[in-house]
């Protein structure tokens, strides 16, 4: 993998690639622009798959130089490196997805180890599974795949902090191509979206997770889904149709709620959670703590569980702003007598951060990544020899999701 670091301080460029050293391979080659001309010439002729990008350059600043790469249909991995402010960090981010330029996120300086761990194996992943050239799809592509049942449902395991136990799974889309590999919802999902796809996905995963049960043995599964998809028209009704099927429904899946755009139809988020509620079904407040409109939802739904994001959760080891927001999620959680679930976990330095904070589940690649079902037996064998290591859940049980 080809990796640029894009940095005009002396110190801290040294201090990342010191960093970078120690987790790349021999097959990986480092490059260094120090300010944003030389940084733009070797985007444009190197091609890099991974760029480090400060944003106060000399010159042309980081964050023309990422629209200049836009502009010039540059398709490699980026993070943003900066000590700015979060305000400038999320709109830059924002930013970029905009131009379409695939942002794995933000490296706080001082920069951690794990952090960049984590991005390296995002990037690296997305070389093998994303062929640049081939990106984005579009929504003929995505409704072509969808025809030819391209796709997938994955499961990633959420365990317990205090013993390990393996007590649930998300359940996350992939589409599976001939030619373009395996991507991730990100490729697809805004496509199916608009296609009005988005009620029959989450009723496909239902049915799936139903027909997957000899390799999840019932332990509940959470289902991603928007405000306007719980709320449109029959959905509940037909959820509710299948719970009537099947008995057991409440008890194998819930539903993972993420943050609405805007809180006019609040009253119907309501009646819709309502309904689910009184028929023994759970939600979720996925990404909590990424804005106001969270706090709304945990004071006016009827909520079983609070989902810390993975952007508060990834930086949490080099930001106190980041560790701070997260604390207090987990504080929140436990003050309304709701479980705390942490994603995001990507090293064993993360994991015993939150346990030591008292969160109450967590999910991510230090644990597992997302898999196929039938994959989910020989991952848990791993897991529980891992577990013999009685540093990682020295506690009693005491909470259940």
């Amino acid at each position: 993998m080809d990796i640029l670091l894009v940095e005009d301080h002396p110190f801290q460029r040294d201090l990342i690639a010191g960093q970078l050293m120690q987790l790349l391979t021999g097959e990986d080659n480092l490059i260094f622009a120090e300010n944003g001309s030389i940084a733009l010439e070797k985007i444009l002729h190197h091609k890099p798959d991974l760029v480090f990008c400060d944003l106060d350059l000399p010159d042309i600043d980081g964050i023309k130089l990422l629209s200049n790469a836009a502009e010039r249909g540059f398709m490699g991995c980026i993070v943003i490196t900066s000590a700015a402010s979060p305000k400038v960090l999320r709109t830059v981010e924002s930013m970029c997805e905009r131009m379409m330029l695939n942002v794995l996120g933000i490296l706080p300086k001082p920069s951690s180890i794990p952090l960049l761990k984590y991005y390296l194996t995002i990037a690296t992943e997305h070389d093998v599974n994303f062929p640049r050239e081939l990106l984005p799809l579009s929504e003929h592509e995505v409704l072509e795949a969808w025809n030819a049942q391209m796709f997938e449902t994955w499961f990633q395991p959420i365990v317990r902090f205090d013993t390990g136990e393996w007590v649930a799974c998300e359940a996350l889309q992939r589409l599976r191509h001939p030619i373009r590999g395996v991507t991730l919802p990100r490729s697809f999902l805004p496509q199916l979206t608009k296609l009005g796809l988005e009620s029959v996905l989450t009723l496909n995963i239902i049915h799936k997770v139903l027909s997957e049960q000899e390799f999840l043995q019932g332990r509940p599964v959470g289902i991603n889904i928007s405000a306007d998809n719980l709320i449109e028209l029959n959905f509940v009704d037909e959820v509710l149709a299948l719970g009537q099927k099947h008995s057991h429904l409440n008890q194998i899946i819930y539903f993972e709620l993420q943050e609405p755009e805007s809180f006019e139809r609040i009253a119907q988020l309501q009646e819709a959670a309502s309904r689910l509620l009184l028929q023994g079904f759970r939600i979720a407040i996925d990404d909590f703590g990424s804005g106001y409109g969270t706090l709304q939802q945990v004071e006016f739904l009827p909520i079983d569980s609070l989902k810390i994001g993975l952007n508060l959760v990834l930086p949490m080891l080099s930001s106190r702003t980041a560790m701070a927001l997260v604390e207090a999620s987990v504080m929140v959680a436990r003050r309304i007598h709701v479980a705390s679930v942490a994603e995001g976990i990507e090293c064993i330095e993360v994991w015993h951060s939150l346990r030591d904070m008292g969160c109450d589940y967590g999910q991510g690649f230090f644990i597992a990544k997302p898999m196929p079902a039938n994959t989910l037996h020989d991952w848990h064998v791993l897991w529980q020899a891992l577990l013999e290591n009685k540093s990682l859940c020295p506690a009693v049980a005491i909470n259940t999701l």
